[in-house]
């Protein structure tokens, strides 16, 4: 518990809002999608949208308007063709030692790579600044709750932290 509360406070000290960000890819998906406050009905039948992560997740599906992806949970990875986003669950960053380069296979330019709770503990912010420091991903997004990764080979490699 008290690794969580030191990390939160890391990130509020850390964190910006739209007004700090310099590309516009990032500015308009913190604007368009992130600071959204419409009431958008779910983008998948049984999507959970009553949390507030379930909100945030289903105007992130809106706004990129996903068609392909996989859940990676407890080990059970079985997409091997390119798909649009890849949500890796906290229990399976916490439990594994996360294979980034069979991740980045899965993915293409404009991939969306979704990690849930990525300062949940020691070993899932380990992974989690793998990730940020891993020259494959270009863009990284860290907004406590969810960390989220994109290839973007047309973008210089920068890292955000976005209060939301």
């Amino acid at each position: 518990m008290l690794f969580r509360i030191k990390t939160y406070l890391q990130f509020l000290w850390n964190s910006k809002n739209e007004h700090g960000v310099h590309s516009p890819f990032v500015f308009l998906l913190i604007t368009k999608c992130f600071y959204n406050k419409k009431n958008l009905s779910p983008y998948f039948p049984n999507m959970e949208t009553k949390t507030k992560k379930g909100k945030f997740l289903n105007r992130l599906f809106h706004y990129f308007q996903f068609e392909k992806g996989i859940y990676i949970s407890e080990n059970k990875e079985n997409e091997t063709s390119k798909v649009d986003f890849i949500y890796i669950d906290s229990t399976y960053l916490n439990d594994q030692n996360i294979e980034l380069e069979s991740i980045i296979a899965l993915a293409n330019n404009e991939t969306c790579i979704i990690f849930e709770n990525p300062h949940n503990s020691k070993v899932t912010e380990k992974h989690w600044k793998s990730v940020v420091t891993n020259s494959n991903f270009n863009v990284t997004i860290d907004i406590f709750s969810f960390g989220l990764a994109f290839i973007r080979k047309e973008q210089v490699k920068e890292h955000f932290t976005i209060r939301v």
